[in-house]
């Protein structure tokens, strides 16, 4: 039989479903749509598959147009992979173990189509498809009206369909909602009107409905949401939402991630990607290892190494990290040896991390690492002020001393502040000049002294002295065996006044001027008293304090 006489067919229904029009077909024969398979020569499941013989017998048994029918079928590619009209899609984004419909499409059906009345009815393809969940033509909500209850009901739409037709309220069941835009954007994509340079093209069909709907749930529900406790209300909304992200590309997705580490930051749980993103991580992680999802994963995977503390060694999506971005105090501490203690002290100092972030956990202070890796760099080597006298040998006056005077300088961080920190190798620079032209003392030699006491003795300071032996202008520079750094360093006083000592000037000595105001003058190096002095040595006694003093 090639051909069903014109009274023994149903005529097909716009965007209906191969096996729908085959079942109605069946059942106005009395019979299922398996045993009218057999029937025919035919088998069910090569109906369900699309199989372009079986589609081609099929049209021209039932009359039907060869080419709605190829456009509404649903064609089995490979195990668990099947294509609609070019579009890529899973098994699992199908609804082949329920039967959705909308019900005033039914209604519609039963009161202005034609035949019998149980077989006007008609499935759509649209129905099948798990992510649109909404009638486009009367904005309602999609309902189950019943489950395959045997393998052999799967798929047939009108015998499914039978028991909720006798049903006083079926058209009760009608719930408005809204044709949502991940919707249209499905529609569209399959009629190929979508806009082909949305991010979404990236994916295919399936990854990019159900991709959606992960990004809206974790918008909407919450990073750490539970699948199961979603209804068919919460995803349609979880879609909407995740379209307007996922629709905005990689900036859209971007800041949600954003969102979802702001939240987190404000929580004290253990810090990581998985703690962070939730639901959204581990479904990319584990529980969709799908290539079609690499363009959101390395979106995300992006974000997570700019923006969190990840590098060589770490892991992520199955790859490896090559550089690191990001750094935590933590992360940083790690890797240089640094306590963190120091770390948030010195980082806060040179401006890298702000004050207000000092409150959180050492893996929540986050930092660029490309910007402070030299920084770092320096601070594993650097000494403190306090490690600073030990390693030059020399009193906390003396350092300091040498700081005002430039010989010493606390290194900058990459914005120009300066640290409470001296970089090592500069210390040893200071170190190595001043002692590049000492020799060993001899043991009989008394005239030689410590800096800090010859200058005292030649009435300057011990930055003068250092000045000397760094221009090379002193000739007698020893050093004294067993001794180390500034204070192993010896020279003569004497020589040093010709340098250092200009021509008398007018007035009064130091004595004298202590005998005058009955009090002693503090003679310490670097003292305001002495700072005093010496501005007032610099101008010419004034008569009357002459005149007060001879009297």
């Amino acid at each position: 039989m090639n051909q069903l006489h014109s009274s023994m067919i149903v005529d097909m229904g716009d965007g209906e479903s191969p096996m729908s029009l085959w079942s109605r077909t069946a059942k106005l024969f009395n019979r299922t749509a398996r045993e009218f398979s057999l029937d025919m020569g035919l088998t069910f499941q090569s109906v369900v598959d699309g199989d372009p013989a079986t589609l081609a017998s099929l049209a021209a048994r039932c009359r039907a147009d060869h080419d709605r029918l190829v456009a509404a079928s649903i064609v089995k590619v490979a195990d668990r992979r099947h294509r609609l009209r070019e579009q890529e899609l899973l098994r699992d984004s199908l609804t082949r173990a329920s039967l959705r419909v909308c019900p005033q499409c039914v209604v519609d059906d039963t009161h202005k189509r034609s035949g019998p009345k149980a077989l006007r009815p008609y499935g759509r393809t649209l129905w099948l498809l798990s992510s649109v969940r909404t009638c486009p033509q009367h904005q309602s909500a999609l309902v189950e009206v019943t489950r395959a209850p045997y393998m052999h009901r799967l798929h047939d739409f009108a015998r499914l369909i039978e028991p909720s037709l006798n049903a006083d309220d079926f058209a009760r069941g009608l719930q408005e909602r809204r044709f949502s835009p991940l919707e249209h954007y499905l529609v569209d994509r399959l009629n190929g009107v979508a806009d082909a340079n949305s991010w979404l093209q990236k994916l295919p069909f399936y990854a990019a409905s159900k991709a959606c709907e992960i990004l809206g749930a974790v918008a909407t529900r919450g990073h750490r949401f539970k699948a199961r406790s979603l209804n068919d209300a919460d995803w349609h909304e979880a879609g909407a939402v995740g379209f307007d992200i996922a629709n905005t590309g990689e900036s859209g997705i971007r800041s949600l991630l954003s969102q979802l580490q702001q939240t987190f930051t404000r929580t004290d749980r253990d810090w990581g990607p998985q703690q962070l993103l939730g639901r959204l991580y581990t479904w990319l992680a584990n529980d969709s290892e799908d290539s079609a999802y690499d363009p959101l994963r390395n979106v995300v995977r992006d974000h997570i190494i700019e923006t969190m503390p990840f590098g060589p060694g770490d892991e992520l999506f199955g790859q490896g990290v090559r550089v690191r971005r990001v750094h935590s105090v933590r992360s940083a501490y790690l890797e240089s040896g640094i306590s963190p203690k120091r770390l948030r002290q010195l980082l806060s100092e040179a401006g890298h991390i702000r004050k207000e972030d000092l409150a959180l956990t050492d893996d929540r202070i986050t930092f660029d690492a490309a910007k402070t890796e030299e920084f770092i760099g320096n601070l594993s080597t650097a000494v403190s002020l306090r490690g600073v006298e030990r390693y030059i040998n020399a009193p906390r006056q003396i350092v300091n001393l040498l700081c005002k005077a430039g010989y010493l300088s606390r290194f900058k961080s990459t914005n120009g502040r300066l640290t409470h920190a001296f970089a090592k190798e500069d210390l040893d620079t200071f170190l190595s000049q001043l002692a590049a032209n000492a020799t060993e003392i001899e043991p009989d030699d008394g005239s030689l002294f410590q800096i800090q006491t010859s200058a005292k003795r030649a009435s300057c300071s011990s930055a003068d002295i250092v000045g000397l032996i760094f221009d090379r202008t002193l000739t007698r520079i020893r050093r004294t065996p067993g001794e180390s750094g500034f204070s192993s360093i010896l020279v003569d006083p004497e020589e040093v006044k010709r340098h250092v000592r200009g021509p008398e000037l007018k007035g009064l000595k130091l004595r004298a001027v202590e005998q005058i105001l009955r009090a002693p003058l503090y003679r310490g190096e670097g003292s305001h008293q002495q700072q005093s002095l010496a501005r007032w040595s610099d101008v010419e006694p004034r008569e009357p304090l002459s005149s007060a003093i001879c009297t």
